[in-house]
């Protein structure tokens, strides 16, 4: 079974993360051996939404999975990712980080990792920068499926310059 997140408008992303209850059943049991793992999880979906600037990462696109309704519940698999700002080029965040719906700046998302993944600095770095590692292999690809494929290479070109521009401003932290 999939539950998503209930859908609230401008709901901050630090209460995403640690929200007090999902869909209708209850709270969160922190006892789980999965929970640190799952916010990870989250924190990096929420890190590739930022690199990528996938403007429809409203709550419906975060959810749950569980067998029973008392059992453990998991953080679902990623869907629905789309760099947005190709089709609307002023888009922004679907949810709000420190009041903004602009895009989290680096800095931003190192102190979301720090404080509600309670995570180590050095950590949300190793995030950040997998992330990044992984969106320069995605626009190596993108660009031979550009080559190969004349009619998408121009929605494929503005694709590689949003995450150029996700990568510079949310992703950075010292390095290339």
């Amino acid at each position: 079974m999939i539950c998503h997140f209930k859908r609230q408008t401008q709901l901050p992303l630090s209460s995403v993360v640690l929200p007090a209850r999902l869909c209708f059943h209850g709270p969160i049991s922190l006892d789980s051996p999965h929970v640190g793992e799952d916010l990870e999880r989250l924190f990096t979906l929420i890190v590739i939404n930022c690199a990528l600037r996938n403007g429809d990462a409203h709550l419906k696109n975060f959810g749950i999975v569980y067998d029973d309704v008392q059992g453990e519940a998991r953080l679902a698999p990623v869907y629905d990712l789309v760099t947005t700002s190709v089709y609307l080029p002023r888009d922004s965040m679907a949810l709000t980080l420190n009041g903004t719906t602009k895009w989290a700046s680096a800095k931003d998302l190192q102190r979301l990792g720090e404080v509600r993944l309670g995570s180590a600095p050095a950590r949300v770095r190793a995030i950040l920068e997998r992330v990044e590692d992984a969106l320069v292999s995605a626009a190596e690809e993108m660009r031979l499926y550009n080559k190969e494929h004349a009619a998408f290479s121009e929605v494929g070109n503005r694709m590689l310059q949003e995450w150029e521009q996700g990568a510079k401003h949310s992703l950075r932290v010292g390095r290339r």
